[in-house]
């Protein structure tokens, strides 16, 4: 029998005011999880203010994320409803987890800070979790680690927002590693954001 894979989903607050919805994901850990979850919301029209995504422990083979996005209220109570019935992530086979374990893997870290505009964490995370080879479904990236938020150049007194991103993605090897941050930086060239967006390899 093939065994599936469920993730939990929680509502934790849906600010009517604010025009926001919090709620966390969680459960075995795979490459595309974050993808897929702002991929999602991106198909409804909403998008990302924070993000936050964690291994746990006690073997860090589990996720949770917690994600703040905003939005038309139709939009977000759309994505509440879906999330309360259990209809918003569908189960996966457990043959398509494509889980690394971190201490052995290739690491490197991104940081973004940049202009906010919208679908910046559904790109990065599809250009990560891309198969950089079809044939084998470990040459795509994984998150360890994720943080993402909107803030105010000028702080509370306002100023032009923006979108600040640290992340640690580690590769089953150097080549698709270098696939990943050539593939992140076209992005960030085609996007005009090219001075905005830093990678620094981790690796011994």
């Amino acid at each position: 029998m093939n065994k599936v894979l469920t993730d939990w989903v929680t509502v934790k607050n849906l600010d009517i005011q604010n025009r926001s919805l919090l709620f966390r994901v969680g459960g075995q850990d795979r490459a595309g999880v974050v993808a897929k979850v702002t991929g999602l919301l991106e198909l409804q029209h909403l998008y990302v203010e924070a993000i936050q995504f964690n291994l746990i422990l006690p073997e860090q083979n589990q996720f949770e994320m917690e994600i703040l996005a905003k939005g038309a209220l139709e939009d977000l109570t759309c994505i509440q409803g879906r999330i309360q019935s259990n209809q918003f992530l569908q189960p996966v086979s457990a043959a398509q987890n494509t889980y690394l374990y971190w201490p052995q893997a290739y690491m490197m870290h991104l940081a973004l800070n940049t202009p906010d505009q919208e679908g910046l964490i559904a790109r990065i995370s599809n250009i990560v979790s891309t198969p950089r080879d079809n044939n084998n479904p470990f040459s795509a990236g994984n998150f360890v680690y994720l943080a993402g938020i909107t803030h105010n150049s000028d702080g509370p007194q306002g100023g032009t927002a923006y979108f600040s991103v640290r992340a640690n993605i580690a590769s089953q090897s150097l080549e698709v590693q270098h696939q990943i941050q050539n593939h992140l930086l076209e992005w960030a060239k085609e996007s005009c954001i090219e001075e905005d967006i830093w990678i620094r390899d981790l690796n011994p």
